[in-house]
């Protein structure tokens, strides 16, 4: 893709979604895959369950973190993005006082909450891993051709 396609993708996504990201993480996750293709494992969205209940249903319905709400919010950021708020700020009482590992299962959860399927492989907390991998709860329409 030349330079002047990137740069008109992403002011076009900036104009679509009335979201401004960094370029290089729009980049990064254009280049990428999605989180439709199963990018956590069933085993580690079932403990990311376990962790949720125990460490956020106190502050956080699951409603508040699935469907239009969620969507709203990190729908086309890189995945980085939602682990590193998550990993950063909550639990609100203690923020970050849970594992990475831990965090990458709520993640895990979190998408799988959000009908995004399970793959193979496990999710990890690797950051350039996570730039590359674009949070997306509707199939892409123009892969799709």
């Amino acid at each position: 893709m030349s330079g002047l396609h990137r740069t008109a993708g992403l002011l076009t996504a900036l104009l679509v979604t009335g979201h401004w990201f960094p370029a290089t993480a729009m980049a990064q996750a254009e280049d990428g895959r999605s989180t439709r293709v199963g990018v956590y494992t069933a085993s580690q969205a079932q403990v990311g369950r376990e962790i949720y209940e125990l460490s956020c249903m106190s502050c956080h319905t699951p409603a508040s973190h699935a469907g239009p709400v969620f969507a709203a919010k990190w729908e086309g950021r890189p995945l980085w993005e939602l682990f590193r708020y998550v990993s950063d700020a909550m639990p609100k009482s203690e923020p970050g006082s849970l594992t990475e590992r831990q965090y990458v299962r709520v993640v895990a959860y979190l998408l799988k909450m959000n009908g995004m399927p399970a793959g193979s492989a496990e999710l990890t907390a690797d950051s350039l891993a996570l730039k590359r991998i674009r949070i997306e709860l509707k199939a892409d329409t123009a892969h799709q051709r």
